[in-house]
């Protein structure tokens, strides 16, 4: 533990200086409100020309076609780019246009879809169709939390009651480090995994086990409940249910799965895929004194946080990742990628295909935490941004992390301080 006696002061400044490297050698040195948007250091130039080149993709705002029935965008869809949601590729806001609903019978643990719209709602559609659905939003306080109401109204005028049908706003997570994220090995995710808390510490996360792209067991990371097991499964899911746009089966065919004319090349899939494993993670505040960082993850140890999001990690060695960079490094991220139940406050009624129980959530990284409202100018944190402080976050935890958020409730205002002041330097 960094706070520990056991330190010496060099010691303990060397690895404040370790720590402030959040994405080992591919940290960039930037807390602007660009910093997410910046490739990660170390890139070989053509590494780097190709994430350059690939960049527009991203911002791509796409449109309906002629090419085939229904080609391009939609018809029913929830953004019309990757950036609409991801702006500055940080963490999406809880409103129109950068947020969507994940949604699911309540019956049968909440993994069965809704008739007619599946677990996503797309509440926009291309001239001549329209939307599944309309969504009033409205956040109702109570001691200071506050929480979201919805009234899901269908295209013909039927409100949907919310006894029958689940829904939970989901924003997008900002996209720092996920290279970095994709290549920690699975042997070390599942190292932390405890489902039947066999220690007694109270933590029993979980590992998602799900297929990749290709049918391929692998353990999911990404996502809020950890359903994607790879960044190319991502961007796909995100292009079919965000956009409603359809993908390549693989690099040398134009047809889908499904054996149809896809909407979008390969390259252009491989492209935005390549980019987002490429952006940097940004380097934790610089003028942040090694007293300060020592105080706070002390704090953030003995609450039991890390528990749960672990602070360090190790990528492994890939002969054929997307940049040699990502390999062997060791990052800073503050989270064990499996989901934990975060207790009845946060259970949003939505199993996400069963992979997951309505109450589990993947625990979120904190690098670039203190960067959040630089990068959107709006705080939004927790799956649907109910949370507009740190604080307010923390005090959402429930389940596993009960008895950590009691813990916090009960620091004094000077222990707080140093906790609080700690993670906004991330």
């Amino acid at each position: 533990m960094l706070g520990s006696v056991f330190f010496s002061p060099l010691q303990a400044k060397r690895l404040v200086e370790s720590m402030q490297l959040a994405g080992g050698s591919t940290t960039i040195f930037s807390r602007s409100f660009a910093a997410f948007e910046l490739p990660a250091e170390g890139l070989t130039d053509q590494e780097l020309k190709r994430h350059m080149d690939t960049d527009p993709l991203f911002d791509r705002s796409h449109i309906p076609l002629n090419d085939h029935k229904n080609a391009g965008l939609g018809p029913l869809h929830n953004a019309k780019s990757c950036s609409a949601c991801h702006v500055l590729n940080g963490r999406g806001r809880a409103v129109l246009g950068e947020s969507l609903f994940r949604i699911s019978l309540n019956k049968d643990k909440g993994d069965k879809p809704v008739p007619g719209m599946g677990f996503q709602l797309q509440d926009r559609a291309t001239f001549g169709y329209e939307p599944e659905a309309s969504v009033v939003r409205e956040w109702i306080e109570k001691e200071k939390l506050r929480k979201l109401q919805t009234t899901i109204t269908t295209s013909d005028g039927k409100v949907l009651p919310s006894d029958d049908v689940a829904r939970s706003l989901r924003i997008p997570p900002p996209l720092i480090g996920l290279g970095l994220l994709e290549a920690i090995p699975e042997k070390d995710i599942l190292m932390n995994e405890d489902i039947n808390d066999e220690n007694n510490d109270g933590i029993s996360g979980k590992a998602v086990h799900t297929k990749d792209e290709n049918g391929i067991d692998r353990l999911g990371r990404f996502g809020w409940k950890a359903t994607s097991a790879t960044l190319h499964q991502q961007t796909v899911d995100a292009y079919n249910e965000d956009m409603g746009i359809t993908t390549p089966a693989g690099p040398d065919t134009n047809k889908t799965k499904d054996g149809m004319p896809a909407d979008i090349s390969w390259e252009e899939l491989d492209g935005v895929t390549y980019y987002s494993q490429t952006l940097a993670a940004p380097a934790t505040a610089q003028k942040a004194d090694t007293q300060l960082v020592r105080a706070g993850f002390k704090v953030f140890n003995e609450l039991k946080c890390a528990s749960c999001h672990i602070a360090k990690q190790q990528t492994g060695f890939n002969s054929d990742a997307v940049a040699g960079v990502i390999n062997n490094q060791t990052i800073w991220p503050y989270t064990d990628l499996l989901v934990h139940d975060m207790g009845p406050e946060l259970d949003d009624g939505v199993a996400e295909h069963g992979l997951s129980e309505t109450f589990e959530w993947r625990t979120t990284p904190l690098w670039g935490l203190g960067l959040t409202k630089r990068v959107n100018h709006y705080v939004g944190f927790l799956h649907d941004g109910r949370a507009r402080t740190i604080d307010e976050a923390i005090l959402w935890h429930g389940g596993e992390a009960e008895e950590s958020k009691n813990q916090y409730v009960s620091l004094n205002s000077a222990k707080k301080s140093q906790l609080l002041k700690w993670l906004k330097q991330l």
